[in-house]
């Protein structure tokens, strides 16, 4: 088993709620700082634990131990941190550098006091809620053994399915460290386990996010998978609708996200076989999908378009997922391709789910509006002059604007072959969508492209929907060959950077850091001076471990 074991800016470190109770409204995590071993613990005045350890060689770098010749740092709980290291630790708060404290001390931030402490070559840093406390409670930790925590740690990854490519073994353990630090523990009124797309800066729960990640994770932990929908759909209202950001149970955001709650449910039964988790979870999938037919169409045409805000310059569409897409560069609502093609999946995989509860009512139905909506799609939504699906605006315009969601009817499953070999051309395309790493989120013709997150950036979802799509379509080999394509340049990225990212440039250059991310990015890369492309993002990590493991 070969462990991840880049050292560089922007590792998440924190303590996953899969070994216990975290916290989200306390949370105590940090990130990784240039110069090896540098910890930055956010807060209100971040708090910053240094071992000099430059030039020593890493064993791994998990998200909460990292280990190398000489030393070794762990969580070992929510907010305890123990280690050991031939060279004292230095502990500071931000803007405090010159009253250092080496060996040991304490710092206090208006989130809580930090204790350090070492003695005999171990140490441990503590947080609490006066100096006292964390003192008390570093001390008391100081009589953990750090290996014994690394080795508990070491059984989870072990417990994992094998990675199928011994190339990419690295990619795979840092992308399952990913996923579970990412979780928290029941807490806010959510009754179970929750999943969140990185625990800096989101920090929340979202929508098609914690779908994503059960897809992943049912790979080697179906009860987690379940949990990760199950806290979604405790946050659903009584009307259907599910809010796309969720910092509690009553704390929620008034828009939703793509729907793809069913295609989560089909995927954990096909792993599973677990009928009740269907039969609790189907009724509470299809209140959001009528939610969604009874909402979402404004002018009544039975083709869905995303809420947007056109007073936004930056993120105009925030609810489709593509939040700057040159897609939004409009000023009236679109019926969407993205919108319609995810319901008109998630209407399948409904379908499929209640055919297996024996609901031939509820199978009918959602039957039948992925076959209306498909007819529609592709009778309204199709624009012959560029050979493909694109928006069409209220006013009855196609936009022509080509972006991945020109794809989805390949992975929705209704593409007439036709077409189907004409959207194909343009995946082949390098002045299209063949950049050096495919496929950007703009075709590369058009005038918005650039690297600035929909404007060009590669995003792994829809890399993800395109190989599945393709595969569904009878191009194995164009499938393949973006599977292959996505998976050395996201391996060679995180081999330079020691990070998987939210999203890349799509000529495969620049390190994600510096892209712009709605505007140019400060050198170097701080996110809490300007939140660059997000590092140890988990549907990145997600995708990349369901395409390692041949899905």
């Amino acid at each position: 088993m070969r462990l991840p074991d880049v050292y560089g800016y922007g590792s998440l470190f924190a303590f996953s709620g899969i070994d216990g109770e975290n916290s989200h409204d306390r949370d105590l995590v940090a990130v990784t700082m240039p110069g090896l071993l540098t910890l930055r613990f956010d807060g209100t005045v971040p708090v910053t634990l240094r071992l000099p350890l430059e030039g020593r060689s890493v064993r791994c770098v998990l998200p909460d131990a990292i280990a190398g010749t000489g030393f070794l740092v762990a969580f070992a709980e929510k907010e305890t941190v123990i280690g050991e290291a031939d060279v004292p630790p230095s502990l500071c708060a931000a803007g405090d550098e010159a009253e250092m404290r080496t060996g040991g001390g304490t710092v206090v931030t208006p989130d809580g006091a930090f204790a350090l402490v070492s003695a005999g070559g171990r140490f441990a840093l503590a947080r609490g809620e006066t100096p006292e406390s964390a003192k008390a409670k570093a001390q008391a930790a100081l009589s953990q053994d750090p290996h014994a925590r690394l080795r508990e740690i070491l059984r989870w990854y072990e417990s994992l399915p094998a990675c199928p490519d011994p190339a990419y073994e690295r990619l795979y353990y840092k992308c399952a460290g990913i996923s579970r630090v990412n979780v928290y523990s029941p807490q806010n009124g959510i009754p179970c386990r929750f999943t969140t797309p990185d625990r800096l800066p989101h920090r929340h729960m979202w929508l098609w996010d914690s779908m994503f990640h059960a897809m992943a994770i049912v790979r080697y932990d179906p009860a987690l998978a379940k949990d990760a929908v199950r806290a979604v759909l405790a946050c659903q209202r009584a009307d259907g609708f599910i809010p796309h950001m969720m910092k509690s149970r009553t704390d929620v955001s008034g828009i939703t996200q793509p729907p793809v709650v069913a295609w989560a449910l089909l995927e954990i039964w096909k792993r599973t076989r677990d009928r009740d988790f269907l039969r609790k979870c189907a009724p509470k999938a299809a209140a959001f999908l009528r939610w969604f037919l009874q909402n979402r169409d404004r002018n009544g045409d039975g083709l869905p378009e995303w809420d947007m805000n056109f007073d936004s310059v930056r993120c105009r569409c925030d609810e489709s997922g593509m939040d700057n897409s040159p897609r939004f560069d409009v000023t009236e609502y679109v019926d969407a391709i993205d919108a319609a093609s995810f319901l008109i999946h998630d209407c399948g995989c409904l379908a499929a789910v209640f055919a297996v509860l024996g609901e031939e009512g509820e199978t009918a139905f959602f039957r039948d509006v992925a076959s209306r909506t498909a007819a529609l799609v592709n009778d309204l939504l199709w624009d012959e002059t560029v050979g493909a699906y694109t928006d069409r605006t209220f006013s009855g315009r196609l936009t022509g604007v080509l972006t991945p969601a020109s794809f989805l009817p390949l992975f929705a499953g209704f593409c007439p072959p036709d077409r189907a070999q004409k959207l194909v051309a343009l995946l082949r395309d390098p002045e299209k969508f063949a950049t050096p790493f495919p496929v950007p989120s703009v075709s590369a013709d058009d005038p918005a492209y650039g690297s600035d997150m929909w404007r060009g950036g590669v995003w792994l979802n829809y890399n993800y929907f395109i190989i599945r799509g393709l595969r569904e379509n009878g191009y194995a080999e164009d499938a393949d060959t973006l599977r292959r394509r996505t998976l050395a340049a996201a391996d060679r990225w995180y081999r330079e950077t020691g990070a998987v990212f939210e999203f890349y440039d799509p000529e495969d250059r620049t390190a994600p850091w510096f892209l712009p991310r709605k505007g140019p990015q400060p050198s170097p890369p701080d996110c809490r001076v300007k939140l660059h492309a997000i590092t140890d993002y988990n549907w990145s990590a997600s995708f990349l471990m369901l395409m390692l493991l041949g899905d």
